[in-house]
């Protein structure tokens, strides 16, 4: 069994588990329950509870979502050359959005279950641990990685873009995981979105910097 078709079973998997658990709770579930949280981790918005399955069905979209991203790939194959990092990515994220259900069913009886902030930053914290551990593995494409016009333009520049951003977010999500133990909500969701500019911003700059700097040595080279 190839690991594409191992990773779609896992996914399968996890997605029909959250429904089965759904399904098991859904009749003592409150017919109002939560579905936003605020930046200080606390309920701020709800809905009906079929929303639920709403939630489960974002899972299985985005999973089919990444997968048309694939078959849609101009560069055909170059998935292949990254498999491993795909389906990492894939599964962590189809166990994320279902945790996100399973949390919902637990806060719908206990609103007090937990500050949503100690579950959520540690959690995104490790997916860019993850990412970034993974990212210089990232061959060139057209749909997934550190996109800009100037990876595109320059396989070179794509390949240092990613092995640069590697190690950024790794620092940038073990500074995300660490926001639990930053008292004042308000400072910590500042903290976080400031850290997730940053790791946006900088390879862009970054990308930039390295075409321009390849054009420039092209340029003598001719």
């Amino acid at each position: 069994m190839n690991g594409k078709k191992t990773t779609n079973i896992i996914i399968a998997v996890i997605i029909l588990l959250t429904l089965a658990v759904t399904v098991y709770f859904y009749p003592s579930v409150p017919d109002i329950i939560p579905t936003h949280w605020g930046p200080d981790g606390q309920i701020d918005g709800t809905g009906p509870k079929y929303m639920l399955f709403v939630f489960t069905g974002i899972a299985f979209g985005v999973n089919l979502l990444m997968l048309f991203a694939e078959k849609t790939e101009p560069k055909q194959g170059s998935y292949d050359k990254f498999r491993k990092v795909f389906d990492i990515l894939r599964i962590f994220i189809t166990a994320l959005l279902c945790g996100l259900v399973l949390l919902t069913i637990a806060f719908s009886f206990n609103p007090d279950f937990a500050n949503m902030n100690s579950i959520m930053y540690p959690a995104i914290g490790f997916m860019f641990v993850l990412l970034g551990n993974y990212m210089p593995k990232v061959k060139h494409n057209y749909t997934f990685g550190i996109k800009t016009p100037w990876t595109f333009a320059s396989e070179n520049v794509w390949n240092k873009t990613h092995r640069m951003a590697g190690p950024l977010w790794v620092v940038g999500g073990l500074a995300m995981g660490a926001l639990v133990f930053v008292k004042n909500t308000t400072v910590a969701a500042v903290i976080m979105f400031a850290v997730i500019f940053a790791l946006v911003i900088i390879p862009m700059v970054y990308s930039y910097f390295e075409y321009q700097k390849e054009l420039k040595i092209n340029e003598k080279d001719n």
